[in-house]
């Protein structure tokens, strides 16, 4: 009870305030709890923070889980998980604030569960190209930077691009059109 109280409770400062701007004492108080209560089940903010990265991750995870198992093509699965994860990351104050915090500050503990993100989502997508390797849904070199790639264009698109808003679906149709048919002029 006390540590679902704690949790919410930082969760609820870390979405007004943002991560750095927090401290436990104010968890503790917001919370109802001592600091000697709060350090029992986080052993610092940084444990809590991570709580709520592994949490992001789990929730990314399951919205993938469940389009994989619709019976759609190879195409539409990587369409569908694109525009739902930018749909989940648009409604995820907290994801949000961190990756601004992490660009503003610099702290190494952010940047660290940033990193923790990238890597997992690195992962996945590079088990999403083995699998369509081996079926034969497409054809590349090297996994590795395919999977760097990808992600990185849709972390480019989502954080950096200045021009016109793009919407969920362009944007997935974009990334699904170089997936599927490259750059080359095919005669």
């Amino acid at each position: 009870m006390k540590e679902k109280q704690i949790i919410e409770s930082a969760r609820v400062l870390f979405n007004k305030y943002g991560y750095k701007r927090v401290s436990m004492d104010e968890i503790a108080k917001s919370a109802g709890v001592t600091k000697k209560t709060v350090y029992a089940y986080f052993s610092s903010k940084e444990q809590l923070l991570n709580f709520f990265i592994n949490e992001e991750i789990q929730n990314m995870k399951k919205i993938v889980d469940n389009i994989e198992a619709e019976d759609i093509s190879f195409f539409d699965k990587v369409h569908k998980g694109i525009c739902s994860l930018l749909d989940y990351r648009k409604k995820r104050k907290l994801l949000n604030i961190i990756i601004e915090e992490s660009e503003s500050f610099k702290n190494p503990i952010i940047l660290n569960s940033i990193k923790q993100i990238d890597e997992t989502i690195n992962m996945y997508i590079k088990k999403k190209l083995i699998y369509a390797v081996e079926q034969g849904f497409i054809q590349v070199d090297d996994i590795d930077i395919t999977a760097f790639l990808i992600y990185k264009m849709y972390i480019a698109l989502i954080l950096e691009w200045r021009g016109e808003e793009i919407d969920d679906e362009k944007l997935a149709d974009n990334i699904i059109k170089i997936l599927r048919y490259g750059l080359e002029r095919k005669e």
